[in-house]
């Protein structure tokens, strides 16, 4: 997938998750996506270091 196929992507998810609701439902929704993503960057960086640790002799 291309950039711009993921920009797009994720712009249609934005779309579709935000029909209907109040800017502060919409703001509520945006809040927790940013968690959901501090979260999944946090178990990234995690298992990147569990991989360094395994490969040092």
């Amino acid at each position: 997938m291309t950039n711009e196929e993921k920009v797009l992507f994720a712009t249609s998810i934005a779309v579709e998750l935000a029909k209907g609701l109040s800017v502060e439902e919409i703001e509520d929704l945006r809040n927790l996506i940013n968690q959901i993503s501090c979260s999944l960057s946090t178990i990234l960086n995690c298992n990147y270091n569990a991989l360094k640790r395994k490969s040092l002799p």
